[in-house]
């Protein structure tokens, strides 16, 4: 192809990638409003233990969606899966909404509802990943998940600062904020479904007919990209904690969660995109476990947060860039280190990984608090991130042993 056929085929494809983008955006703020679903719960007589039981059943949908996910795209195509994660995010919204104004305020629909958003939000975490992969380049991969990863922790910022000026100044009340996100979410699925019509180049990441998906994966969780598949998890068990728990620890010790939320968005973002093209052309192997190192002090802030307005904000902003910066850079890794042929499926996994923290830590994090309270568990979250920058260093040590050939691609 000549220069001006480059030139338009990248345009193109940013185009595309730039409606996924916004889909994760919308999504993301859809998930960010449910983050007050544990005020909700405490306002109308449930408690931590019960979200964290609901959030464990989330799990499992998330779970099973992930793990029949390659069958699922051999089957209907990653174009035809990428606006359904955004369908069901919503059916899982219209499902309280239904529930609390009936009046009723039964308990399956709770469990239902969390099912139904884990099992869309799981789809879309997987599928739309795969997309901008599909959508990327070598050379521009890595700024793709960072920028990605930006818009989704924006999204997830916005949703609770949202609402509370919304019901603080604006006289709408929660459930209100649960049709905003209802909407949100269906909005993103169409952004979706108009891109995934037209690039082509999602066909490429379609998984071919004749291959073995019980061989390739269980081939994955011993290669290089293990590692990358551990830290995950730990680092989505942090990350549901902070989000999920923050407004009840702020209620606890008398701080306005707003100051996370605000806080945590701005070292995200911001570092994402003022620093984040520097990371991806780093070396990771170096990177990595400082940043990992540095949220460890950052969580610790937490645990001296109450009564210093000041530590809460600046903890929040150092592992928001700490975080911000960490998790794009393991997907941008785990990719690095797969053939090209295996992408897909190493991205599935590392969705898997992922959805394991997300709703399953919820439920230890719930007992941790109503039984030891939230000074143990903000010490939890900090000895998480410990061990995640103790396996960082020996992993990428254990890495460079192996032969060279055992790594595939170009650093993305």
């Amino acid at each position: 192809m000549d220069a001006s056929t480059i030139s338009v085929v990248g345009t193109r494809l940013a185009r595309y990638r730039r409606m996924f983008v916004a889909e994760r955006c919308l999504i993301s703020f859809a998930m960010g409003i449910f983050a007050l679903l544990p005020v909700y719960l405490l306002s109308i007589g449930r408690d931590e233990i019960f979200f964290g039981s609901i959030s464990a059943a989330g799990m499992a949908t998330a779970i099973l969606i992930v793990l029949i996910s390659p069958s699922l795209a051999r089957q209907f195509s990653v174009r035809r899966l990428a606006p359904i994660g955004g369908l069901l995010y919503a059916a899982g919204c219209a499902t309280i909404l239904v529930n609390e104004f009936s009046g009723v305020r039964a308990t399956l629909p709770y469990f239902l509802s969390y099912m139904l958003q884990s099992g869309g939000w799981a789809l879309h975490f997987t599928v739309g990943s795969i997309c901008i992969a599909a959508l990327s380049t070598d050379a521009d991969r890595s700024s793709s998940f960072m920028a990605y990863s930006a818009f989704s922790t924006l999204g997830v910022t916005c949703g609770p600062l949202l609402s509370s000026v919304l019901t603080r100044f604006a006289g709408l009340d929660t459930l209100d904020m649960f049709i905003l996100a209802m909407l949100a979410a269906t909005a993103g699925s169409a952004f979706s479904s108009w891109a995934a019509q037209r690039a082509a180049n999602i066909r490429d990441a379609d998984i071919p007919d004749n291959a073995s998906l019980a061989r390739d994966l269980f081939t994955l969780l011993f290669s290089n990209s293990a590692m990358f598949f551990v830290l995950v998890l730990l680092s989505a068990s942090i990350y549901t904690t902070l989000i999920n728990f923050q407004a009840p620890f702020a209620n606890k010790f008398g701080l306005r969660y707003e100051i996370f939320f605000g806080s945590w968005a701005i070292g995200v973002v911001s570092s994402r995109f003022a620093i984040g093209p520097r990371v991806s052309r780093g070396a990771a192997d170096r990177i990595l476990p400082l940043l990992l190192g540095g949220m460890v002090i950052s969580l610790l802030g937490f645990h001296y947060s109450p009564g210093h307005p000041v530590i809460y904000a600046v903890g929040s902003l150092a592992t928001g860039i700490t975080y911000g910066l960490s998790y794009p850079l393991m997907q941008a890794e785990a990719v690095r280190v797969t053939a090209p042929q295996s992408r897909t499926l190493v991205q599935i996994i590392f969705s898997l990984s992922y959805f394991l923290g997300l709703y399953l830590f919820p439920f230890a994090a719930g007992i941790v608090s109503v039984h030891l309270g939230y000074n143990t568990l903000t010490l939890l979250i900090a000895g998480l991130a410990l061990l995640q920058t103790a396996i960082a260093l020996l992993g990428y040590r254990a890495t460079r042993r192996k032969p060279a050939s055992t790594v595939a691609g170009n650093k993305g």
